[in-house]
């Protein structure tokens, strides 16, 4: 029988989640839902990150990058979702998503998406209004591999995918200064949300009372990293606290990990961690987890 496939997009201020609705599996088709998320942009002067999705492909080989980047190719590849339309990634933020479409595909693994992104009409918008330079890989319409946490099943019962756009890496300064311009070095990444949980808490100064520290970029660190490790591919996932200092970060595959508070500098407070790591389950929300970092 026919299912339909279903795309959403949600953009974390560092995250695409794709999430399946059944573990069976079969020979006929399923419907695939893709969502989009992002990362935290650390940029504080920055108003806006658009960026123009026309389409997302998928295959169930997984693809090199440079068959991912080669967007005029097709082959092997069904388009999943057509949006054709500009996405800030700022309004992204705390596991929030949108969802790009949906489509019809058969069931079964699939190792292989990429994203198609038009340069010609993404940009990145300061608070004063002006628009820094891009330096993209392509003129062009251009092809994006998306990163997979595990293959995408997709069953008769049909699957959501969500997809993680890192903004803070896949934006690069050029120099020491925003103002000199980006280099665009995309980092998109994908999981099955029906396998994913989330945390919640808040970033204090001194004690677990204390007062709230806006600001402070979260991340999720794989285990056994340490409070000053600097492998920019043990960051799993990364937001950024609100003016309460509260965070969310969403679409977590269940183990163990390190959470990571970094305070802004001018706060004059350093990093930590918070006590004991944590623990994250399919399906629960972990909540009202407290890092307090000190001077």
């Amino acid at each position: 029988m026919s299912k339909t496939i279903r795309l959403f997009a949600a953009f974390v201020i560092a995250t695409v989640a794709l999430a399946a609705c059944s573990d069976s599996s079969g020979t006929g088709t399923g419907l695939l839902t893709v969502r989009l998320t992002d990362m935290p942009f650390p940029f504080s002067d920055v108003a806006s990150v658009d960026v123009f999705v026309v389409r997302v492909d998928a295959r169930k080989a997984a693809p090199t990058d440079a068959e991912a980047a080669d967007e005029s190719s097709n082959e092997g590849w069904t388009t999943v979702a057509t949006p054709n339309v500009s996405i800030n990634l700022l309004d992204l933020a705390g596991g929030k998503t949108t969802n790009l479409g949906a489509t019809t595909l058969a069931t079964g693994t699939y190792n292989g998406f990429r994203l198609i992104i038009d340069p010609s009409k993404s940009s990145i918008t300061f608070k004063d209004g002006t628009h820094p330079s891009i330096q993209f890989p392509s003129a062009g319409h251009s092809g994006i591999k998306i990163n997979l946490d595990n293959p995408i099943q997709l069953t008769e019962n049909g699957s959501v995918m969500t997809l993680d756009f890192d903004i803070g890496r896949s934006f690069v300064v050029r120099g020491n200064n925003a103002r000199n311009g980006f280099n665009f070095r995309p980092v998109v990444r994908a999981v099955a949300q029906d396998i994913t949980g989330s945390v919640t808490g808040s970033v204090h100064a001194n004690s677990a009372t204390g007062a709230a520290v806006p600001g402070a970029t979260v991340e999720v660190l794989t285990a056994g990293s340490l409070l000053n490790d600097a492998d920019p591919t043990h960051i799993v996932r990364s937001t950024s606290t609100d003016a309460n200092g509260n965070f969310r970060i969403a679409f977590l595959l269940p183990g163990t990990y390190v959470l990571r508070a970094t305070p802004p500098a001018a706060s004059g407070f350093k990093p930590a961690l918070l006590p004991g790591g944590l623990t994250i389950t399919t399906g629960i929300e972990t909540q009202n987890q407290i890092i307090v970092v000190a001077p």
